[in-house]
């Protein structure tokens, strides 16, 4: 069978033979309904189990808004207009609303980079910070039930009324991004955010998991002791464009983001494959080894023990992160890092350990734009020219009999076994 392969900003061919092919899984994108803002207009004037913003606020209170940072792709500059016009209609004054930009851990951004996420209106019309790890003012509003404390923003914390903007999609360890994820680890101290992040390492702390999620659930509980009031989150589609919009009670919010989520890009595989060809989407999915890797974690759900990983992946700009690069050559096996990030957990190194988990348990086979020593010496994959030499040497590696599961969209999909009732995290387990 021929299957063409997003690679860049182009494809590449792949002849899969019938005998071999058990599936091609695309997931079930949904097309952008209806303008977005409409979309977002109808959230806000039909809230889930709130009032509306117009109605919960008034003249006097002070408010706080959360809103992704530049790291995200969140469309903030539709969220936050339709939001300060409902604050506006409540009577809420604009020197009384305070724009916080989540950034977690993240360096705080450039002006210029404020005024890409918001817009050079809402700049000049309202008072903008953001969670700033190393010169921010915390206050601690309780422990979870895990005995951490949870320490937020101030700021946050002082204001009358909070309202977090976002959007909900897949996530490594948290399971999913949206609503609580602006709390922690979007405004949390460095403290909270790496006692949480260091929950990684469990069982169930896995992409399209929520109910026996430690991390999730931490928090969650976040959330509700810092006392986020409404939510107003989306969903994308993997073009960037909003398919569904919903404000009001955070959790409600994240249940109907899930929903939708699931419905798209959640596959059920009824047969573990030998080989996994995974693509990263294209362009600007595989701009890079260090966002390509999804693809990979992707393919490692399902395979089977030993199981051959293709990894189709252009990587114009190389690995992507000089601190995922320096851990991966600091740190021999993916035990050694698990114990690094134990004592000090950094954004970024999680990837590292991520990489080392895959290689220790498979042999990749990477495909890409990157020269033949960094993927065999820096990354340890096995380098090949072009997709078919890849597809030759999996099957010398697995026999030719092998059978072959091709996932285009690798990035944004989330592969299940049909008939397992629990979450089967292979190598990531």
């Amino acid at each position: 069978m021929n299957i063409e392969l997003p690679y860049g900003k182009g494809t590449l061919p792949l002849d899969v033979p019938d005998k071999n092919l058990l599936e091609v899984v695309v997931p079930k994108e949904f097309i952008q309904p209806r303008q977005p803002e409409l979309m977002i207009k109808e959230a806000l004037r039909d809230p889930l189990g709130t009032d509306r913003l117009s109605e919960a606020v008034g003249s006097g209170d002070t408010v706080a808004i959360v809103i992704d940072d530049y790291t995200r792709p969140c469309p903030t500059k539709m969220l936050l207009p339709p939001v300060l016009e409902e604050l506006g209609l409540a009577g809420v004054n604009d020197s009384d609303i305070l724009i916080i930009v989540a950034t977690g851990t993240h360096t705080p951004p450039s002006t210029d980079q404020i005024k890409e996420i918001i817009g050079d209106k809402v700049y000049r019309n309202y008072m903008v910070t953001s969670n700033d790890v190393i010169h921010g003012a915390y206050v601690t509003v309780g422990k979870s039930k895990r005995g951490n404390e949870i320490q937020i923003l101030k700021d946050f914390i002082e204001k009358d009324f909070k309202i977090i903007l976002g959007d909900i999609e897949y996530h490594y360890f948290a399971g999913y991004g949206g609503t609580r994820k602006s709390i922690l680890p979007g405004i949390s101290s460095k403290e909270t955010i790496q006692r949480n992040h260091s929950l990684l390492f469990e069982k169930h702390s896995c992409m399209g998991v929520l109910k026996e999620n430690s991390i999730h659930q931490e928090m969650n509980e976040a959330m509700h002791l810092a006392g986020a009031d409404f939510a107003l989150n989306v969903v994308q589609n993997s073009q960037h464009r909003v398919v569904g919009a919903w404000a009001g009670n955070p959790e409600l919010v994240m249940d109907a983001g899930v929903k939708l989520v699931d419905s798209m890009y959640r596959c059920e595989i009824k047969e573990r494959p030998d080989i996994v060809i995974t693509a990263a989407n294209g362009a600007p999915h595989d701009i890079n080894l260090y966002q390509a890797m999804k693809a990979m974690y992707t393919a490692c759900q399902v395979i089977k023990e030993n199981g051959v990983i293709i990894l189709v992946a252009e990587c114009k700009e190389g690995h992507g992160s000089q601190l995922y690069v320096d851990w991966l050559g600091r740190y021999k096996t993916a035990q050694e890092i698990q114990d690094a990030l134990n004592k000090n957990f950094i954004i970024g190194a999680h990837k590292a350990y991520y990489h080392r988990r895959t290689i220790e348990n498979h042999p990749v086979i990477c495909v890409s734009a990157m020269e033949k020593n960094l993927v065999e010496e820096y990354f340890q994959f096995k380098y090949a020219a072009h997709i078919n030499e890849a597809l030759y040497q999996a099957f010398l590696l697995r026999g030719k009999d092998a059978q072959i599961l091709v996932v285009p969209q690798g990035t944004t999909t989330l592969l299940t076994m049909k008939n397992e009732s629990e979450k089967v995290r292979s190598s990531y387990g």
